[in-house]
């Protein structure tokens, strides 16, 4: 996470970068570009690394030039040619990890492999107070944005302005914040009430539909009703996917608002 810090502050944007639980029973899609590099960074030095079409070494006439210093626990990675794949096998630990690398116009320019293993294909649920931070912090930025006026904003985020339609109300997604590390997404929802009456709804219910798959909130902040003739907001966060597992959803997916009401 050290190193996830350094490089935002260095203005690496926070989509270009992926962070990845250690599962010795996966394999790593990493995107590569020709102009700019890309460095994987593990939580501990690396013991072998053994590829195919790629090199240390440009005599090799390489797809994919690697750079690694002996004993490091990182290594970067440039493509040479178009459309050029490769692969790597890394040995950590007594493990190995499988690479794929393929070409792509907008490359990662970091991805970062956590020290935390998945366990029965299951990865930890953040703690609830984790889960509130993302909250608050997802209030909080369109100040902290301000604040760094010049630098690349640290989180993920998109404002879709994504409307679903309801009998008596409307539900806008007016903003999307992706926290990679926790693999969690905070929802800012606008509900809107044309009615005369307010319009109860169950904040325990919510959820997030991204096509046919349904995400239930992990957290909500909302009232239950939204005021005669008024709007409300509901913040609410998704993390995980339903099984368990990482998610690893985009945050520029094309979501709706599940809201059970009377």
């Amino acid at each position: 996470m050290i190193v996830l810090q350094a490089l935002l502050m260095l203005g690496v944007r926070a989509a270009d970068i992926r962070v990845y639980p250690l599962d010795e029973r996966s394999v790593y899609t990493i995107r590569l570009g020709r102009e700019e590099p890309t460095t994987c960074a593990f939580p501990a030095p690396l013991k072998a690394i053994v590829g195919a079409n790629v090199s240390a070494s440009v005599d090799d006439d390489p797809g994919i030039l690697l750079s690694h210093a002996p004993g490091t626990e990182y290594f970067s990675l440039r493509r040479l040619k178009d459309g050029a794949n490769g692969a790597l096998n890394v040995m950590l630990r007594g493990k190995v990890y499988a690479l794929a690398f393929v070409a792509a116009d907008e490359p990662d320019r970091a991805v970062i492999f956590l020290d935390e293993p998945l366990a029965d294909g299951r990865t930890r649920v953040p703690e609830p107070g984790t889960l509130q931070a993302l909250l608050e912090r997802t209030k909080q930025q369109g100040r902290e944005v301000a604040a760094r006026a010049g630098m690349s904003p640290a989180l993920e985020s998109a404002k879709p302005d994504t409307v679903t339609l309801y009998r008596n109300f409307t539900a806008t997604i007016e903003l999307i914040v992706r926290f990679e590390a926790e693999d969690a997404l905070v929802f800012r929802i606008r509900l809107e009430n044309p009615m005369d009456r307010a319009v109860p709804y169950d904040p325990a219910g919510l959820a997030v539909r991204l096509d046919r798959e349904f995400f239930p909130a992990a957290l909500v902040e909302a009232s239950g009703a939204i005021p005669a003739q008024g709007t409300g907001l509901v913040y609410l966060v998704i993390t995980g996917s339903p099984d368990g597992g990482r998610a690893n959803l985009p945050v520029r997916g094309h979501y709706h608002v599940i809201i059970p009401h009377p």
